[in-house]
């Protein structure tokens, strides 16, 4: 399995686009892996997760065909994960060739109800798929398991347990907050080959409790270790950065290296093989 990291930022991009903090302004000056768009993933170039509202600059910067997707996936429905509108692209209006094959659309129930009442979903080339919590699903040859997230208390919000054919297994995690102890007796009875979480409030502590904090990915990665849900050498990629947090790529990459974390960015490419 291999997935890419097509999107690094919170919700506000990084630079942020209305902020001229010193760290935003360094970015702007420094680019490389201090750019962050909006956070989204793909696995082997057929199964998309989450579609941001900076999904175009995605697909063009890291050379994606998206007739090439079996399937999205959507965490959740906020706007930075779920940018309905730019779904609309795939009607008729817009495709020389209409598409005939209908892309089947999974997520949990607040961000279908998104789509089906943003756009005309009938005229486009989707299926739309309701998942159930802890409900395994087979999808485009992956075995998806959505658990939940303590991300927002007014709607659904999904994290994953996605196995490929071999075995390997990756946890892709935003946006998340501290687990209730219902999801983590779930993660507790598997066994992970990677995972990519959130770090939503970087270095900051007693924020937003729907994101985590580098101390909580901590935490996180601790429990994993002591509950043999992960070993050691399992790669844990934290994405979902604020330029609120003041700090850039190579300061975040210092910090997380230091418990055995490391900082994803925009384009990041990683192999997950089956470790046991």
């Amino acid at each position: 399995m291999n997935i890419t990291l097509l999107g690094t930022s919170g919700a506000e991009g990084w630079p942020g686009l209305f902020c001229r903090c010193d760290v935003c302004q360094t970015a702007r000056a420094k680019g490389g892996k201090n750019l962050r768009t909006r956070s989204s993933a793909l696995l082997d170039g057929v199964l998309k997760i989450d579609f941001p509202p900076d999904i175009l600059q995605q697909v063009v910067n890291a050379h994606v065909d998206l007739l090439g997707l079996r399937a999205i996936l959507f965490t959740h429905a906020h706007d930075d994960h779920l940018c309905a509108s730019e779904l609309q692209y795939a009607g008729p209006y817009f495709v020389p060739t209409p598409l005939t094959t209908r892309l089947p659309l999974y997520g949990p129930i607040d961000a279908i109800c998104k789509i089906n009442g943003m756009l005309e979903v009938e005229r486009l080339p989707f299926a739309l798929h309701v998942l159930q919590p802890y409900e395994t699903v087979e999808i485009a040859d992956y075995n998806v398991t959505p658990i939940l997230a303590h991300h927002d208390p007014k709607q659904v919000c999904f994290n994953y347990i996605i196995s490929d054919t071999s075995g390997a297994t990756l946890l892709y995690a935003t946006d998340t907050g501290w687990y209730d102890e219902s999801t983590w007796h779930i993660l507790e009875q598997h066994r992970f080959d990677a995972i990519v979480i959130e770090c939503g409030n970087g270095p900051k502590t007693g924020s937003y409790p729907g994101h985590l904090s580098i101390s909580d990915l901590k935490a996180l990665r601790e429990r994993l270790l002591e509950s043999k849900s992960i070993t050691a050498p399992c790669p844990v990629v934290a994405t979902h950065f604020p330029h609120l947090g003041g700090m850039l790529h190579d300061e975040l990459e210092a910090t997380l290296g230091e418990f055995g974390a490391t900082a994803g960015y925009d384009g990041m490419e990683l192999a997950i093989k089956l470790t046991s």
